[in-house]
């Protein structure tokens, strides 16, 4: 069975934006090594959810500012190619602010590509 992503949508100051080229879940750490007298023990970690996005450059609307998300809601819906008939399957993240804006790539045939790194407060499987 492979899934692949039907739609990444963030939404924002009463702004919608969909139109990514790609997108990438960030890793979450919750437990972290430290060292103790005589052996390992573990610190529970402040989760902290994020993703990635890759964007056209000229894709995006001259109102929409990328840049200056904040308090924004992003979704993400799964797809299953084998069935039709499955609900799909969703990820929501809550509280997105814009942390990063990554160097563009070109390669003289295709767009402007600029990846934005954005971090959440909550991340809600569906």
């Amino acid at each position: 069975m492979s899934e692949y992503v039907n739609t990444v949508r963030l939404e924002f100051n009463g702004q919608t934006f969909e139109d990514f080229e790609s997108w990438t879940d960030n890793s979450v750490t919750f437990y972290k090594q430290v060292n103790l007298m005589n052996k390992t023990g573990h610190a529970k970690m402040t989760e902290r959810y994020g993703f990635s996005v890759s964007v056209k450059v000229p894709n995006i609307p001259p109102d929409i500012n990328l840049d200056k998300v904040k308090d924004g809601t992003c979704t993400v819906v799964f797809g299953d190619s084998n069935s039709t008939n499955k609900k799909p399957k969703r990820i929501t993240y809550g509280g997105v602010y814009t942390l990063e804006s990554g160097e563009g790539t070109a390669d003289g045939e295709t767009e402007l590509t600029r990846t934005k790194t954005f971090g959440a407060e909550s991340k809600i499987y569906m």
